[in-house]
């Protein structure tokens, strides 16, 4: 989907709560060994390599071991110097960054002020971007010198930093840019400053990126390169970690969690995720622009049978985009708790859609069970399987009813909110508009007052949840699996597998 390379499921595949566990060690010690590759599985393949247009999970992955981005952050969230060395944000209106010094672009070409000041504008103003929600607050950057930059704000924006993170916040050579024209987005020679570069992307095949030796982490990476391979079946992807075919994977059937974590030639470890599943609903077409037919469908969708029998009682059931690990998250909001097949009959019945999905055995294994619960409320739900490519641009382009799509979340509220249900955001694929809903996520972006955002994001999050352009499942988590071989692999609640620190031995 836009915002995830594998459909409905997604996150539950992986879906546990908690510590975690594993069938060996973490093998995060010993004295790191330089070389080799590590071969990881994608759960779709990729749309793009250019982080103006993304929408991919499995896009962001790799994006992060090519590009840098102005911030990174720690296991915790905590947000990190990272082409930013330091910043002072004490002026709401004016964000001052000084820059790491001596760091390139793959293509030699130097990292700078006026770099940063290209980057952000070509976000903000390409006709095909998907960044300008991200970065609607900055009205300019100043270039002060090569190592200074200022950022001036048209409204304050607490949520900036965090968005300056992921894709709005990475830095790419325009020079290579300009020189990979047409096809830079398929081919972006030289375009990073990351621990990796690109090398070839041959379509379902494989994406192959090679050690950058000028990296300006001292000492990183330790790996030669990473070789990507698409696998868009979980029980594939599986059978592949067993035969040694690849070293590292993000998601497995749910039904095969158990296995892993007693198999001691593998590892499984996770953490909670950031992000939420479920199935979005089109606004802007019949028969979901009948508010009523929206709210019969989440009254009767039976997200504790979706839990147990999709992901073997792993996981969390979600009640609206932000997770029980935010600081924003609301205990107290479950307007839609257990299915309620009478109640949804009387608020719409009799009425059909089209569900979209892909072929993944797990996505199909779930659209069925809610093919059965809705039938339960008279309402009759047609699946239809897609090829990956057709169904995420029919999705986006809003040619749906209903489409399974997760995401995989953002470090802020805001992230797992704004550019989805605010009026014409960046990934409103659901066409849903709400002015009071608008004015409590404009607020928390501009208020400083986390105690006044929190309530903002509850008033905001209820009402979405009632209004139903998105039906909400469950919450999963982020998860290592992989061979024993693999050591030093740090896990991020954001379901990134960052590449720099890991080596093989």
């Amino acid at each position: 989907m836009r915002r995830v390379a594998f459909a409905f499921i997604g996150l539950l595949l992986v879906a546990a709560c908690g510590g975690g566990g594993s069938g060996g060690a973490s093998n995060n010690s010993g004295t790191p060994q330089k070389g080799g590759t590590a071969t990881i599985a994608l759960e779709s393949e990729l749309r793009t390599l250019d982080p103006l247009d993304s929408s991919l999970l499995v896009e962001r992955e790799v994006f992060y071991n090519m590009y840098d981005a102005l911030f990174t952050i720690d296991p915790s969230l905590k947000i990190k110097a990272g082409l930013v060395k330091t910043w002072d944000v004490s002026d709401p209106l004016n964000y001052k960054f000084t820059l790491q010094t001596g760091v390139k672009y793959h293509d030699g070409t130097a990292f700078n002020a006026a770099s940063v000041k290209a980057n952000i504008e070509r976000y903000k103003t390409a006709a095909n971007s998907r960044r300008k929600s991200d970065l609607s607050s900055v009205s300019s950057v100043e270039v002060v010198d090569d190592t200074h930059a200022n950022f001036h704000l048209s409204k304050p924006n607490a949520t900036l930093l965090a968005t300056l993170v992921d894709r709005a916040g990475m830095m790419l050579s325009m020079d290579a840019f300009v020189k990979g024209g047409a096809n830079f987005s398929l081919a972006p020679m030289g375009a990073g400053s990351g621990p990796f570069q690109f090398v070839e992307w041959k379509r379902n095949d494989h994406l192959t990126l090679k050690k950058n030796p000028s990296y300006w982490q001292a000492g990183l990476p330790y790996l030669d390169g990473l070789t990507y391979r698409a696998i868009p079946d979980v029980n594939a992807i599986l059978a592949a970690l067993k035969t040694g075919d690849i070293d590292i994977a993000r998601t497995i059937g749910a039904k095969d969690v158990a296995g892993v974590k007693s198999d001691s030639s593998l590892i499984y470890r996770d953490t909670s995720a950031i992000g939420f599943n479920g199935f979005e609903l089109n606004t802007g077409a019949p028969p979901f622009n009948d508010p009523a037919k929206r709210k019969a469908v989440a009254m009767a969708v039976d997200r504790y049978a979706v839990l147990k029998d999709i992901n073997f009682n792993i996981g969390v059931v979600a009640y609206g985009p932000i997770p029980p690990s935010s600081w924003a998250f609301d205990s107290s909001e479950k307007v839609f708790d257990h299915a309620d097949a009478q109640k949804a009959k009387s608020t719409a019945t009799g009425f059909t859609f089209t569900f979209k999905t892909t072929s993944d055995p797990v996505n199909q294994q779930a659209a069925q069970l809610l093919q059965s619960e809705l039938a339960q409320a008279g309402i009759t739900m047609q699946i239809q399987t897609e090829e990956f490519a057709t169904y995420v641009q029919e999705c986006a382009n809003h040619q749906f009813q209903a489409c399974n799509v997760n995401w995989s979340g953002r470090i802020d509220p805001d992230g797992n909110m704004y550019a989805w249900w605010h009026t014409g955001g960046d990934f409103n694929d659901s066409v849903y508009s709400n002015s009071q809903v608008d004015a409590w996520l404009e607020d928390a972006r501009t208020n400083a007052d986390q105690g006044k955002r929190k309530q903002d994001y509850d008033n905001a999050q209820k009402q979405i949840v009632q209004d139903s352009p998105y039906v909400f499942t469950t919450f999963g988590v982020s998860a290592q699996i992989s061979d024993t071989k693999i050591h030093n692999f740090t896990l991020y609640p954001d379901l990134m597998i960052r590449m720099a620190e890991v080596w093989k031995g």
